[in-house]
């Protein structure tokens, strides 16, 4: 599968995570007007370094497709991650914009009030491998390895995810946290294969880390796509709030086909974020999909953990 790295030189921690793999890897110039261009020799990836934020590089994947004629299965932005807490962190999410007053409207980080961008499968092995590396490596030990909901630009039309080391410029420019990253995701390229028709989640609820989301993917096996989270959904049993987040969630699932056409969608609530009728009114809004709504225990009791992902996954 051929992988686009994306790299922005205004973002320190994208720069940091792009010499770490450029500095393991041997790669050949190729020409852009995009930006400055490479493709690694031992692996099927390129990467493309830009000037402006990756925030508000839209549709930079398959621009850059129709430029050099060559088809990516799947983007990989490089980020710093920012919270106001601090707290180190290596992260992984997908990227819509879920929030706003007025669909349609430019979010305050990139991308389009409604707009989901397909996700990236490979978001749940990253978040395994990641949790992997933190069991057995101390200087991980006060970081948050987790994944985070949906959120920001840019509008993408590949499969994307954002992998991103945070919270503060002592982690960004830390050149051990970058090579942990480029590390595993040069792993990625030989050793994460998911079947096409594995069936994915779709998570709904929570806040912004999704720790009941997480805890799922890490034991079951399962796959993430999008997670919506707690504050994208109506508050009140409005129905002007109710048609803009029926906007969102089917732009979350149509992404989630479009992303892999083949594969069947499970939704997974953290229940107890919601309230009651937001679990009956969504229960019934995902069943007009053909969606339906499996409690953890159920997830867990029933992981498709046989098929495509974690059996490439062992240390």
């Amino acid at each position: 599968m051929s992988t686009l790295l994306v790299v922005s030189r205004s973002d320190t921690a994208s720069m940091s995570l792009g010499h770490a793999i450029c500095s393991s890897s041997d790669f050949d110039q190729k020409d852009s007007s995009l930006g400055d261009l490479i493709e690694f020799r031992s692996m099927d990836a390129f990467m493309i370094t830009i000037d402006k934020i990756h925030l508000n590089s839209d549709f930079i994947g398959s621009l850059l497709e129709e430029e050099i004629n060559h088809k990516f299965d799947d983007v990989i932005v490089l980020s710093r991650h920012y919270s106001e807490s601090g707290r180190p962190a290596m992260t992984v999410h997908p990227i819509g914009v879920v929030t706003g007053v007025k669909l349609g409207e430019i979010g305050l980080s990139g991308g389009l009030f409604g707009t989901l961008v397909p996700p990236n499968p490979k978001m749940s092995w990253f978040l395994s491998e990641i949790n992997r590396v933190g069991r057995v490596d101390p200087r991980l030990e006060n970081f948050d390895l987790t994944i985070e909901a949906t959120h920001h630009g840019p509008v993408m039309s590949l499969p994307t995810m954002y992998l991103e080391i945070g919270s503060t410029e002592l982690q960004w420019s830390d050149p051990y946290l970058a090579n942990i990253w480029s590390d595993l995701i040069t792993k990625s390229l030989s050793s994460c294969f998911i079947d096409e028709k594995r069936r994915w989640i779709l998570g709904i609820g929570g806040g912004h880390y999704a720790p009941r989301h997480r805890d799922i993917v890490i034991r079951s096996g399962e796959i993430i796509g999008h997670i919506l989270p707690g504050y994208s959904l109506p508050k009140i049993d409005d129905d002007l709030q109710k048609e803009k987040f029926e906007i969102v969630l089917e732009s979350a699932i149509q992404s989630m086909i479009a992303s892999r056409p083949e594969a069947d969608i499970i939704a997974h609530f953290d229940r107890k974020s919601m309230k009651s009728w937001q679990r009956k009114w969504l229960t019934e809004r995902l069943a007009h999909y053909g969606i339906p709504v499996l409690r953890g225990k159920q997830i867990l009791q029933n992981p498709e953990i046989d098929k495509g992902l974690f059996p490439h996954s062992r240390s």
